[in-house]
């Protein structure tokens, strides 16, 4: 199988963006928004970081390496010079924090780089049980994507928290390391990893929603078609 190029290139000091997920499996819908947060906050790479698994959410449908084999060949068939795979989660024993990911990136490209880590609005309701979650800022930026369906009453909590970081012009986020956060509205593709694995599981159309290669490698390994609980987005 071809591989998308590895994430281990020499750091520059120009804004780093981190985008980590289940990706179970990676859909248009992820392209999208790393399409749109790059361009957003103008960073020279986006480092995708498959996540092995959450000790916040149910098992995933397919295995951490086959969900690795899907992402790399969506990064292949984008074609994105900037984007990078990278094992920094799976690498780790389980459990996984974002904290302690946090940490790992901040030591490795410095304390001057920008860095900016990419999350779905849905997580910020199980927020305040993330291990150190208003430790988060003090390592990177925070940009939240927002997509159709996605209900924006957090709890208060994470509202306080997302007032006192607030942000709303992204070119700020270039001039400093961590600290802000900023609100993403991704493009209109009202897609989730959950209600795709069901559609794959009942044999319903999948539309556009996954490109070609991934959607060869669900058929060819049998993936999503056993009943399973739903896990993430």
């Amino acid at each position: 199988m071809a591989t998308a190029k590895y994430a281990n290139k020499r750091i520059s000091h120009s804004m780093q963006l981190l985008f980590g997920g289940s990706f179970d499996p990676v859909h248009r819908g992820h392209v999208d928004t790393a399409c749109a947060a790059q361009a957003l906050l103008g960073a020279e790479t986006v480092h995708w970081l498959p996540t092995p698994g959450s000790p916040l959410k149910s098992s995933t449908g397919a295995t951490p390496s086959q969900r690795a084999d899907m992402l790399r060949l969506q990064l292949n068939a984008s074609a994105e010079p900037s984007w990078y795979f990278s094992d920094d989660e799976l690498s780790q024993a389980p459990p996984i924090y974002t904290i302690d990911t946090l940490r790992r990136w901040r030591q490795r490209i410095g304390s001057a780089t920008p860095l900016a880590f990419l999350i779905g609005a849905d997580s910020l309701h199980s927020l305040p049980r993330w291990r150190d979650w208003q430790n988060l800022t003090d390592l990177a930026h925070i940009v939240i994507a927002t997509r159709p369906g996605i209900t924006l009453d957090w709890p208060d909590t994470v509202k306080i928290w997302l007032k006192s970081h607030h942000q709303s012009d992204a070119k700020l986020l270039q001039s400093r390391p961590f600290g802000a956060v900023l609100r993403l509205d991704t493009p209109a593709r009202d897609i989730s990893s959950t209600e795709l694995r069901q559609r794959i599981g009942n044999n319903l159309p999948t539309d556009d929603w996954l490109a070609t290669p991934v959607r060869d490698y669900i058929a060819n390994h049998g993936l999503y078609r056993a009943t399973e609980t739903p896990a993430s987005s």
